[in-house]
């Protein structure tokens, strides 16, 4: 019972901090999007577009992650979560950079071509 109770706890702290790193990313994307569409800063523009491409990926791979099933044989704590998050942050950041998508590229052409249509 309170082995239970650990667990659910462990998995609600989990489950708050991924949704606070998760608002922090969109809150930053937001804040740099707003500034290259005011500066009209072509390459924060661009950066913003792969930082959103960057949390769509994220959440793809949160998902694929959350599919596999785990063994019993290796003892699976918050900290291994908290690694396999960050490191699975940083593999879509990296993704995104590489732009083998396009998600960044096509974001990047409308927002571009919404700016010059404002102006």
């Amino acid at each position: 019972m309170k082995i239970e109770n650990s667990m659910t706890e462990l998995q609600a702290a989990q489950t708050s901090a991924s949704a606070a790193r998760e608002a922090s990313l969109a809150s930053s994307f937001d804040r740099a999007l707003n500034s290259a569409i005011q500066s009209d800063d072509q390459k924060k523009l661009y950066d913003s577009c792969q930082q959103l491409e960057s949390v769509f990926l994220n959440k793809v791979l949160d998902s694929m992650r959350a599919c596999i099933s785990h063994s019993d044989l290796i003892n699976r704590g918050f900290a291994t979560e908290t690694y396999e998050s960050m490191l699975f942050e940083e593999y879509a950041k990296g993704m995104s950079k590489t732009s083998s998508l396009g998600i960044a590229d096509i974001l990047y052409k409308q927002l571009s071509a919404q700016l010059v249509e404002d102006k």
